[in-house]
């Protein structure tokens, strides 16, 4: 009888999962239904500055494996309906809905999709479904809405953004976010992507300097920045396109720009600073696909990285440590210890788009 149960035990995880050539998992023979009747949208979402705070409802019918399984709905939104570039919105699902702000949607719309403030566009939205490691993930039939975003610039408090054609971002409501440095808060450094032409300003709230340039000429490489009686002229990038550390000094009031550099340390090479901040460990710029990278025989341990730059301490490379979670670059900036990641020994490549703000090990 014991025999008996456990090979019909056997039988039913068979028919359960199959494996295609894949690795897909199918859920035995039952019918995989997307989510459907998206309803909320409308044709046209009007948005305002005076309704941020207003509740947006969005529901559907769920997607179903034909098995109770364990299943999870996100909202994803582009610009074309083929989503050749999908964005997923970081909202859970309740109830079969998704519930959110104005203000949120509006952030979203201008930081992730990139639209243009008090223009009309078009958005396609679907709900994707994932389920257990392996199964399909399954996509909605998309549907499609206007709107207009609104100028609703957000920042974090003490902090400096950058903006302007050179630097791809020509509007306040789409800023990259400059990094505060650990221990050192008269400090802050971000990497970015700088065209071969173009300018850049710097923005805050008001309180704290508001938008800014530079005042003169640089001197040894440092510009001086503008005050509140002065807030200075664009800030030209250096004229040939790549990747750049911008770092800012608050104590003296000055910028610096240098090529980006990006090291490895700790375990995988079995050094570190300033021992490890080496041309062999240093990560060299991909042009082609605006990218970063590094390929070597690492040793297996804890991934640590770390940039480098005049205004950052050499001696506490942690202070501008960072690292990559689920492919997403995280920054230490002026917090405690992240959370680590493991590699394996041998030769491989990890690959930086901070663009994207992504990283990968391949």
């Amino acid at each position: 009888m014991k025999k008996f149960k456990y090979l019909l035990i056997a039988c039913l995880a068979i028919s359960l999962f199959s494996c295609e050539d894949d690795d897909i998992v199918k859920l035995n023979d039952s019918e995989y239904v997307p989510a459907s009747n998206i309803e909320g949208f409308g044709t046209t979402l009007a948005i305002s500055k005076p309704q941020k705070a207003e509740t947006v409802t969005i529901s559907y019918t769920p997607a179903s494996y034909g098995v109770d399984i364990v299943k999870t709905h996100k909202l994803q939104f582009a610009t074309s309906e083929d989503f050749s570039d999908p964005m997923t919105f970081d909202v859970d699902a309740s109830d079969n809905s998704f519930s959110f702000s104005v203000g949120t949607l509006n952030e979203f719309l201008t930081e992730d999709l990139a639209l243009t403030v008090d223009e009309e566009a078009t958005v396609s939205a679907r709900v994707m479904t994932y389920s257990l490691n392996g199964v399909d993930t399954l996509y909605s039939s998309p549907v499609n809405f206007k709107t207009t975003p609104y100028l609703d610039i957000l920042f974090a408090e003490n902090t400096f953004y950058l903006f302007g054609d050179g630097v791809g971002r020509i509007a306040q409501n789409n800023k990259l976010k400059l990094n505060k440095v650990f221990g050192e808060p008269d400090d802050s450094w971000t990497i970015v992507w700088m065209e071969a032409t173009g300018t850049f300003k710097l923005c805050s709230d008001v309180n704290y300097k508001g938008v800014i340039g530079k005042v003169g000429d640089p001197v040894d490489g440092e510009y001086s920045l503008g005050t509140v009686d002065n807030r200075g002229e664009d800030i030209p990038v250096p004229g040939t396109a790549g990747y750049y550390t911008v770092g800012v000094n608050m104590a003296t009031n000055k910028l610096m720009i240098e090529p980006a550099n990006v090291y490895i340390t700790g375990p995988n090479v079995d050094a570190w600073p300033v021992s490890s901040v080496t041309e062999e460990n240093r990560f060299k710029q991909d042009t082609e696909n605006k990218t970063m990278y590094l390929t070597k025989s690492f040793l297996g341990g804890e991934l640590r990285l770390h940039v480098t730059h005049p205004y950052i301490s050499a001696s506490d490379w942690w202070h501008a440590e960072f690292i990559f979670l689920d492919g997403k670059i995280e920054y230490r900036a002026d917090g405690g210890d992240q959370e680590r990641v493991n590699i394996d020994g041998g030769e491989k490549t990890i690959e930086l788009d901070f663009i994207n703000q992504t990283g990968k090990i391949k």
